[in-house]
């Protein structure tokens, strides 16, 4: 039989295997930066731990109170330690309890829905709807440099020729860097029109260790970053942007290269350029890298009749909101966006 036994905190033993985003890095993002309620919960079978659950209570006005595994991440909050193998029945049992246990947290804190993101355990799972609205890439990495770029597409190529001549990449992970090239960031977002996050959430990453800051330039000037966590072998390339008036020299493409390199050096084993929905401008362009295709599966259970499940930035309601960022100043982009960032919890 599969219990969830709630409990205050995981010990390291206890969240092997566990994603980044139950890490105790992440965690402590959650509670210190966003003041999320975070909730933890030990997977045990016949009283012995096997794994773990962590979601966080996302309450807003705007959009609504939600339950979330978790804030900012498609990893999962439920895993297993490794080793650890379940029967379907085992599996069913687990499901169960995770209903259970969300079930009692939604009693006590009203959500629209509870979410569970990246969430392999849950397939099939009953009283979940799924949904898939975007997919990662990623490389294997435990393979030489060398064969990966035998596979990459001859534009990029082309492109990475054109860049080692005028782009050189530094790595740092010194908070106060991030400063110096916030802006970029900042600049990327607007373009977009989405809401960024504040530099806060990157600077304390970097200060526990999980966060790594990658500076591409042009001359002497930063034109390109990529910030990336790297956690139980694997390196996600987590947030990417670049200066339009550098395009030319290709920083971006420069940056990926030269992370998949070191990833490789490194002896990680696999490189994730993170989720993109399918069909997308940057989903093509990660393509070309030549990375396996995943879908990134989300679970819903929801709490109440009319709760729609998901928030979905390309939905008509957030036109408005979009245009009003693609032309806000970036003081302002910089002040407004990160709290939108944090009462959506995406």
């Amino acid at each position: 039989m599969i219990t969830l036994e709630p409990v205050k905190a995981l010990t390291s033993s206890q969240t092997a295997g566990a994603p980044y985003s139950c890490s105790p890095a992440w965690l402590e993002l959650c509670r210190g930066l966003y003041r999320y309620d975070t909730r933890l919960f030990l997977i045990k079978r016949h009283g012995a731990a096997i794994g773990g659950f962590c979601c966080a209570v996302v309450r807003s006005g705007v959009f609504r109170t939600r339950l979330i595994s978790m804030p900012f991440s498609d990893e999962p909050g439920l895993w297993l330690n490794p080793g650890i193998a379940l029967s379907k029945a085992e599996r069913d049992s687990l499901m169960t309890a995770a209903a259970a246990a969300l079930d009692a947290l939604a009693g006590e804190t009203k959500p629209a829905y509870a979410e569970l993101r990246g969430a392999a355990l849950a397939e099939g799972a009953a009283g979940f709807e799924r949904s898939s609205p975007y997919l990662r890439l990623t490389l294997d990495t435990s393979r030489p440099y060398e064969e990966l770029r035998a596979a990459f597409h001859i534009n990029l190529i082309k492109n990475l020729r054109k860049a080692d001549k005028t782009v050189t990449v530094s790595q740092t992970r010194s908070p106060a860097d991030f400063r110096r090239v916030y802006g970029i960031y900042l600049g990327q977002m607007r373009l977009f029109g989405s809401p960024p996050l504040a530099a806060a959430h990157f600077e304390r990453l970097l200060e526990a260790g999980l966060g790594r800051l990658f500076i591409a330039s042009v001359g002497k000037e930063p034109a390109a970053l990529l910030f990336a966590l790297v956690h139980d072998g694997v390196f996600y390339a987590d947030v990417n942007a670049g200066l339009p008036d550098c395009s030319e020299f290709f920083p971006k493409i420069r940056l990926f290269d030269a992370t998949i390199r070191l990833a490789c050096a490194e002896g990680l084993r696999a490189y994730d350029f993170m989720r993109t929905r399918p069909g997308s401008g940057v989903h093509e362009h990660k393509k070309k890298w030549s990375g396996r295709e995943f879908p990134i599966d989300y679970y819903f259970r929801a709490y109440g009749k009319t709760a729609a499940a998901g928030l979905d930035p390309e939905e008509s309601r957030f036109a408005l909101p979009r245009l009003l960022l693609k032309n806000a100043p970036l003081p302002l982009l910089g002040a407004l966006g990160p709290v939108i960032r944090r009462h959506a919890g995406k």
